[in-house]
């Protein structure tokens, strides 16, 4: 269906069916940590909105939705300096968080907003992520708690995860064979 709009050199790496078994596993174990419990639950825009609101519609727990927009990437594929683009507006005094994102990279985004909601007062902040990318280069002094899927090291781009600001999107999760030729 997207062949149209998928650079030739990208390739699925994990379909959506994989996708949805994965969402399906983590919410269950979220359900049982989080009932009759006081719940804010922020989406990292813009990559976590797809997740995110896969993820929420299986979470059978009363919370209240919010996001924030804090960024290391801009429009490069690799980190850099970060940036608050927006904080949310719900109150996280003595209630529990749960942050969700799309990709724990290096968890420099994840530990900046987990330190954010701890000085806002959070009984307890968790984080959740789509993929865990696995790779040599280091990683910020915070783990994700829990994790959906973990990958090799690639660029990947779909379902809420962009690729030049495109095709987020897309159902499925996608790499590039070679970041050497025209991205899109």
């Amino acid at each position: 269906m997207y062949q149209n709009i998928l650079p030739q050199n990208a390739k699925v790496l994990i379909n959506s069916e994989s996708i949805n078994l994965a969402i399906n596993k983590i919410a269950k174990q979220i359900n049982q940590a989080y009932q009759n419990k006081p719940v804010v639950f922020l989406t990292i825009m813009n990559g976590g909105m797809i997740f995110a609101a896969d993820l929420a519609k299986r979470l059978d727990f009363d919370m209240e939705m919010d996001y924030l927009q804090l960024t290391r990437y801009g429009h490069s594929q690799s980190g850099g300096e970060l940036v608050w683009k927006y904080q949310p507006e719900a109150n996280l005094q003595n209630r529990h968080v749960i942050l969700c994102d799309d990709i724990y990279d290096e968890g420099h985004t994840l530990a900046a907003a987990h330190a954010w909601c701890v000085q806002k007062g959070a009984i307890s902040v968790k984080s959740v992520v789509l993929v865990h990318k696995k790779h040599s280069r280091g990683y910020a002094n915070y783990t994700a708690d829990y994790i959906a899927l973990s990958i090799p090291d690639h660029f990947i781009f779909g379902y809420g995860m962009d690729l030049a600001n495109k095709l987020r999107q897309l159902p499925e999760i996608y790499y590039l064979t070679s970041t050497k030729e025209h991205l899109v």
